[in-house]
């Protein structure tokens, strides 16, 4: 009896001590944004942007970025097919949780914030738009969910997708 309290207070133990670690430390965010030329009967009549930008948004300059990244073989397949092409691909390292990060391509086309908030399990916001030309249509993807750490999220929108991965640094 005393065996079996003893192994299951270790666990309970265990089991808080990562929470705790987890909510104490870094996270490495994975980002992949590519345009996808798929058919659809959709009609799209945002012309300019209507994201509601939170406050202490937080520019991805500020952060860390990592080279060390898991995502590699599912950008390779972004790359090795013409129906995709690649919008921004970025890893970055946020130890502070409920900062929204301002997300933003080179070229301007691709805009928004990703945050995440721990409440109590982890979640992930994003608002994202891409612009197809200026002048042309805004794509708006938004989204809230939660999610595990160490797994592949795929968000999906007709004229664009985002694959994110969340894990301890």
């Amino acid at each position: 009896m005393i065996k079996i309290m003893t192994c299951s207070l270790a666990l309970m133990l265990g089991f808080f001590c990562s929470f705790v670690w987890a909510e104490g430390g870094a996270y490495q965010i994975e980002l992949i944004v590519f345009s996808q030329a798929m058919p659809t009967t959709e009609a799209f009549e945002q012309m300019s942007s209507q994201i509601i930008w939170p406050t202490g948004l937080t520019e991805l300059s500020t952060y860390k970025k990592t080279e060390a990244t898991t995502l590699d073989e599912g950008y390779a397949a972004i790359l090795n097919d013409s129906t995709y092409q690649p919008v921004l691909r970025v890893a970055w390292v946020q130890s502070d949780l409920n900062v929204p990060v301002h997300v933003q391509s080179s070229d301007g086309r691709l805009n928004g914030y990703l945050q995440l908030q721990q409440d109590p399990s982890l979640q992930m916001m994003v608002d994202l738009e891409l612009a197809a030309n200026p002048g042309e249509a805004v794509y708006r993807l938004t989204e809230k969910r939660p999610v595990k750490l160490n797994e592949v999220y795929y968000l999906d929108h007709p004229k664009f997708g985002v694959l994110v991965k969340i894990s301890l640094f």
